[in-house]
């Protein structure tokens, strides 16, 4: 058998832009973070809120998992080469499970420094900052999250959309720490260490839907009902497809592969097999989030 010319790497299938798409995200949120880490952290100190601390903690895990965005993620796009000949897109749910690993230890310091307060006894917060500090955070996450949302869907980014989740998750930190706040300069000294415990509940909730996700694409989780739905429908409109006998849509990474059993008759000419098998092909890749389709082609026989 003559082998030669055969490929044994994945064609390219990074959108063009896509490296943009991340790195501008990615700096955007990494500038973001930093700020709001370096401020939260001074009033924490200057003030002794343990509700600012607590948010401040969890600002340091955003800046880090930040860098890991910044490096990772351009990993992520690399061409597929020798040693992955798929690529490297694998490597984009890993930045996710580091996230949500970051959140719960963040949500962790969080819950010892709230617990280790109330058992101390709470104290008054005094100063103005304290309270304009998550006035603040609420307004630029709210700004990063609408960002970075859209530059996730633009590349269809699983990474990008946990990271806009956590600007969600800080938007409404921020609210609680407010409250919390505001409380304890109103006399209920309480009120800012509970907040601090509503802050670590919160960041629990959202690292346990980022821990969610990313093994799920990791395991090769399946694709939802509704886009089984589509994928049959783009197979079916195909010309010379009698059924389907067999179809398996997963992730493979954040992306989804579909791969798919087609009946065709038997008497199909060898050339409109193979014009039908690329059809199909073509028909679902195009569908938003799918990176291959495997097309496999039975015979039916038909009685004479």
């Amino acid at each position: 058998m003559n082998t030669e010319g055969i490929r044994h790497l994945d064609r390219a299938r990074v959108p063009e832009g896509t490296n943009r798409v991340y790195l501008r995200a990615s700096l955007l949120t990494l500038a973001g973070n930093v700020v709001l880490a370096v401020a939260k952290g001074m009033v924490a100190r200057a003030s002794g809120s343990q509700a600012i601390y607590a948010d401040a903690i969890n600002s340091a895990s955003d800046v880090a998992f930040s860098l890991l965005m910044v490096l990772v993620l351009r990993l992520a796009l690399q061409p597929a080469d020798e040693s992955h000949p798929h690529g490297h897109s694998r490597f984009e749910p890993l930045v996710s499970l580091t996230i949500g690993v970051m959140m719960a230890l963040a949500g962790a310091e969080a819950v010892r420094s709230a617990v280790r307060a109330l058992i101390a006894g709470p104290e008054e917060i005094r100063g103005i900052w304290p309270l304009i500090v998550p006035a603040a955070t609420m307004l630029l996450k709210s700004a990063m999250y609408w960002q970075v949302t859209r530059l996730a869907n633009q590349v269809s980014s699983s990474a990008l959309r946990a990271s806009a989740r956590d600007n969600l998750s800080d938007i409404l930190t921020a609210a609680v720490v407010l409250l919390g706040v505001g409380a304890n300069a109103s006399g209920v000294h309480l009120a800012d260490p509970i907040a601090a415990l509503g802050v670590s509940a919160w960041i629990f909730r959202n690292a346990y839907l980022v821990l969610s996700e990313s093994i799920r694409h990791l395991a090769g989780g399946a694709a939802p009902p509704e886009l089984y739905a589509q994928v049959r429908q783009a197979i079916s409109a195909a010309p010379g497809v009698l059924s389907i006998d067999q179809l398996i849509v997963e992730h493979v990474g954040p992306q989804l592969r579909v791969d798919v059993h087609i009946i065709m008759d038997s008497q199909t000419t060898l050339q409109q097999v193979h014009l039908t098998s690329h059809a199909v092909r073509d028909a679902v890749e195009a569908l938003p989030g799918v990176e291959h389709a495997f097309v496999h082609v039975e015979p039916l026989e038909r009685l004479p």
